[in-house]
């Protein structure tokens, strides 16, 4: 390194700041390259004195840059400390859930349950729902499911071997409130040797209880589930390969109840469920026709591209078998899940739109209002409420609109007194013919 000589700076000082600038004649070198800034140095300061050196006529500062830039150091070295052993940390915010009574549901209590009263959860298959809860305590509930194998009409033109809780697919809603302790029994009674279990979204706890509740063929499991939060939620068999056995029908919902009160009172509840299933191409039997049952298939549902895309089990349970029924000037209240196993719904009811949606089953944050469509993942859940005004058909569907002609409609019937002041026209309606939407 080449010896250092003494620098000459001459140096301009602007109004509060200072700007030194170097002789490049006078910077040191390190082998063959000069140590050369490629910006002056900008230093926030007050003006310090000078004076006018005779030999170059122009100010110069009384003090080094070295100095200067030493003092400024140490100042918000300095500074910095005081600052950081002045300073009060923000206290921990630690997060609870309380209940009407002030108890904070989180915390740990006696696992003993042995005083809490029991009670039978009322079961209901889609589209029905129960009547709400009116006790203002926690009870011991207990929901005894069922597991097995069933054969029923698919679509209009297959049968298929559903795997069922309590016989129905979707499996049985289960109403239930917050402080609620679920005393769940699984008994497998699936002929085909498959093990079951349950994983409830509801739950709080590793695998939503599946690992307590695996039950072999012939056997029974029972866990304990303290209900620690209010919402719609999804359950569904979590055994071993977790996909087939949801695609094949093992699903349901659970709704807790807010433990401060419901949701507002309505003029009828229902029960909606969307999912798919995958299968193969019919066998053609040795007289030449094809199967009237088809079987599931893997490879169709690892593409995700199902056979059907159906509410309630089936093509035909919302429009054919049970359509939901109401008359004008009632509010209708859908719980409405999405099984999936795959697919994202856009639930939309055409003719109408949602006067209250609970998104996500959340029933503590304040509804959003007059929503036309709402998405509903895989394993989620939402609540809406329909405020019915001119009487006809109002359509179910999943508004990725080509799942129509996979099954995706359901049929909300309305009677009551026309309004013309609402909906008219000078001609009648017209038919839509060979159309799922307008019936």
């Amino acid at each position: 390194m080449v010896p250092m000589k003494p620098l000459s700076l001459p140096f301009r000082m602007p109004l509060g700041r200072i700007t030194l600038r170097a002789k490049l004649s006078t910077l040191p070198t390190v082998g063959c390259y000069s140590v050369i800034p490629k910006k002056p140095v900008s230093l926030p300061l007050q003006r310090v004195s000078t004076y006018t050196s005779k030999s170059s006529g122009v100010s110069e500062a009384n003090h080094t840059p070295l100095a200067i830039l030493i003092g400024i150091a140490t100042t918000v070295a300095v500074g910095s400390v005081i600052f950081s052993r002045n300073r009060k940390e923000k206290p921990r915010e630690i997060f609870t859930i309380k209940s009407n009574t002030g108890v904070d549901l989180f915390a740990e209590t006696s696992a003993d349950y042995s005083k809490l009263p029991k009670e039978t959860a009322v079961f209901t298959t889609a589209p029905h729902v129960p009547p709400p809860i009116t006790r203002d305590y926690p009870v011991l509930l207990q929901v005894p499911l069922t597991t097995s194998t069933k054969t029923t009409q698919l679509s209009n033109q297959y049968k298929y071997e559903q795997w069922t809780f309590n016989g129905t697919v979707p499996g049985p809603f289960i109403r239930a409130r917050v402080g609620d302790v679920v005393e769940l029994t699984l008994t497998n009674h699936d002929v085909t040797g498959n093990p079951h279990n349950i994983d409830c979204h509801a739950f709080t706890g590793p695998g939503g209880g599946a690992a307590l509740t695996t039950a072999e063929e012939k056997e029974s499991k029972t866990g304990l589930f303290k209900l620690l939060h209010p919402g719609l939620y999804v359950y569904h068999c979590a055994a071993a390969p977790v996909p087939v056995h949801i695609a094949n029908g093992m699903y349901g919902l659970i709704y807790v109840q807010p433990e401060d009160g419901d949701l507002p009172p309505v003029d009828r509840e229902y029960y909606v469920m969307q999912s798919e299933f995958y299968h193969e191409p019919p066998e053609v039997l040795e007289n030449g026709k094809r199967s009237s049952t088809v079987e599931f298939s893997y490879p169709n549902a690892l593409e995700e591209n199902p056979s059907l895309v159906v509410f309630n089990g089936s093509e035909s349970a919302l429009t054919r078998d049970q359509p939901l029924k109401a008359k004008s000037g009632e509010t209708v209240r859908i719980f409405f899940g999405n099984a999936g196993p795959n697919l994202t719904s856009a639930f939309h009811v055409i003719g109408t739109t949602f006067s209250k949606l609970y998104r996500d089953g959340d029933v503590v944050s304040p509804p959003a209002n007059w929503v036309p469509t709402t998405s509903v993942p895989p394993g989620g859940s939402t609540i809406v409420d329909l405020k019915l005004v001119v009487p006809g058909t109002y359509t179910l569907v999943d508004h990725a609109i080509f799942r129509l002609d996979k099954g995706a409609v359901g049929y909300l019937n309305v009677s009551g007194k026309q309004r013309p002041d609402v909906y008219q026209s000078t001609l009648p309606p017209a038919p839509c013919v060979g159309c799922k939407l307008h019936p």
